[in-house]
């Protein structure tokens, strides 16, 4: 089963004790706040016990469902990508999208509790309830709203990566994938022999860390960064495709819209004409 959504931002606030849907999977990413209730969340092949207090985040990738034991408030952010870098306060640094996504496929996340300690967990709740509110006030400002998710995802990711510090076996995480982004243009530096040694990670080991610490493989993450490059240039510019093809190190245009047509089975012309469809909709809106 999977649960489909259109909207960039959907924020569901509610209590119940009883199961709403079996095992299923959905198009966009959840932050998942339990206020109060206890019972299982199972996600993936993981069977969590929760209590109030836990965060869980899900992907597009994950399967999961609550199991509730007693009757439990959850409040739900569910959002796509589009909700960070298509909006009016985005300011166009495409790493705090890319950041974001890594944080909620995660590995370490589907196995483990997240736990916010004092004094961010009355933060964490004092935010989600006022977003709450705010987002059931039809005049509320969408850009306060859209920072005060960028504060729980910097509260979330802080905590995360501290406790991913603890138990990974490197902590240059950041440094890594801010190194991949600034030569994202130059794939003989991103070769894993080069790439490995700057990050004193053994050749041998150094794909099972990637994968182990970001839930992919870093050849997967290279062509993904890349593509989410292409599409931006594709929603946000003008720039024809001779000339994107070029920018990204392809040989020739045909080169670039077979890459485009393995990664999503469409054309870039037909990206680039639901984009601005979608931009033109919502700037009526």
């Amino acid at each position: 089963m999977k649960l489909v959504q259109f909207l960039p931002l959907v924020i569901e606030d509610y209590e119940d004790g009883i199961q709403h849907f079996p095992k299923h999977s959905h198009n966009y990413y959840e932050i998942v706040y339990i206020f109060s209730g206890t019972g299982v969340h199972a996600l993936n092949e993981k069977r969590l016990h929760y209590e109030p207090g836990d965060v869980y985040l899900i992907s597009p990738a994950d399967h999961h469902v609550f199991e509730p034991a007693t009757i439990t408030h959850f409040t739900i952010l569910k959002f796509s990508l589009n909700y960070i870098t298509l909006h009016p306060a985005f300011h166009g640094d495409l790493k705090v999208a890319d950041r974001i996504k890594h944080l909620m496929h995660n590995l370490w996340i589907k196995e483990n509790k997240i736990q916010i300690n004092p004094p961010y967990d009355r933060i964490i709740e004092r935010t989600l309830t006022n977003m709450v509110d705010a987002y059931n006030v039809a005049k509320v400002s969408e850009v306060w709203l859209y920072h005060q998710f960028l504060s729980v995802i910097d509260i979330l990711r802080t905590h995360i990566y501290r406790a991913l510090g603890r138990q990974s076996p490197s902590g240059h995480m950041d440094d890594l994938l801010d190194y991949v982004h600034e030569h994202i243009y130059q794939p003989k530096l991103l070769q894993i022999s080069n790439i490995a040694s700057r990050f004193h990670i053994s050749e041998s080991y150094f794909s099972n860390y990637f994968r182990k610490t970001y839930g992919q493989s870093y050849r997967d993450y290279i062509r993904q960064y890349k593509l989410n490059l292409i599409e931006s240039r594709l929603m946000t510019s003008n720039v024809n495709m001779k000339e994107i093809a070029k920018e990204f190190g392809f040989h020739d245009i045909s080169h670039f819209y077979q890459y485009y047509k393995s990664m999503r089975n469409d054309s870039p012309i037909n990206f680039r004409k639901r984009s601005s469809g979608l931009l033109n909709h919502t700037q009526k809106d």
